[in-house]
């Protein structure tokens, strides 16, 4: 057991079972208060929320977007294959191996 006192609640609490690990060290604050942050930020900034909706109001919009832009989508695609050539060879070699 190794005492830790928490930078937000000033608890002192086990190191290694109550703060995350984040690049080899411990963190300032204790995982309640993390939680509670995240919670806080989470209610106050809502368009996580809607990031991943899958609605067909919003594919049908993304279906007319990309229509519009069909050009610019293929630009982008061409600009990104020639910019990362070795991108889609781990992709789909990854996706192999799944």
């Amino acid at each position: 057991m190794i005492p830790k006192r928490c930078s937000k609640c000033f608890k002192t609490k086990d190191g290694e079972k109550d703060f995350y690990l984040c690049s080899g060290r411990y963190r300032g604050e204790c995982k309640a208060c993390t939680i509670k942050r995240n919670v806080r930020y989470q209610k106050k900034n809502r368009s996580w929320k809607f990031r991943y909706q899958d609605d067909e109001a919003r594919r049908e919009y993304m279906r007319e977007y990309y229509s519009k832009n069909k050009e610019r989508y293929a630009r982008y695609r061409a600009e990104f294959r020639a910019r990362y050539p070795e991108y889609y060879k781990e992709y789909f070699r990854k996706r192999k191996e799944k």
